[in-house]
């Protein structure tokens, strides 16, 4: 299987694969030991035999099968372990695409809110400039109404004229 088509398939499959793997590695393991336990068996035949030849003979069979299945177990482990190297590269390259998307994500946040933030500050000290020019405009307003006021009442306790006929009058 080719490293394409390793990346295309899902984390269940490969999970699968590698728990097929795994049964395969303990399948060989049982074969390894039922190998070393017929070597035994045939270590006591070959004392039995007494003739050296023939258990040098029996023997070749039993090493050759030990070592080939030592062979394929080691294969196994080296493909095994270069397909979940393939799989963690391709992982931590997900990882870090989605770190980025997220920190692209909250920058923009961040300037979204600032310039809210900026645009809602300015509204609030336009208002605030509004109110104290508003609030200076009142003060001169009523202080300039309380100066007529004093006017007025300054000129209605001094009498203007001698003829009170013509103060009504004009009054």
């Amino acid at each position: 299987m080719t490293d394409k088509e390793l990346r295309r398939l899902s984390r269940g499959e490969l999970l699968e694969m590698l728990i097929a793997q795994a049964a395969e590695n303990d399948q060989l393991k049982n074969r390894l030991e039922q190998a070393e336990a017929q070597l035994r068996d045939r270590k006591i035949a070959i004392n039995n035999a007494g003739s050296l030849a023939e258990a040098a003979l029996s023997l070749n069979g039993v090493f050759q099968a030990a070592e080939a299945a030592a062979q394929q177990y080691l294969e196994n482990i080296e493909r095994i372990s270069g397909q979940q190297d393939a799989i963690c590269r391709d992982m931590k390259e997900q990882a870090k695409q989605e770190a980025a998307e997220i920190r692209q994500e909250a920058e923009a946040y961040s300037q979204k809110v600032h310039a809210d933030a900026d645009a809602y500050w300015k509204q609030v000290a336009a208002r605030a400039s509004k109110l104290l020019a508003d609030q200076e405009a009142l003060r001169q307003l009523i202080q300039s109404a309380g100066e007529v006021e004093i006017n007025e009442e300054h000129s209605k306790s001094v009498p203007r004229a001698s003829n009170p006929g013509t103060a009504r009058n004009g009054a």
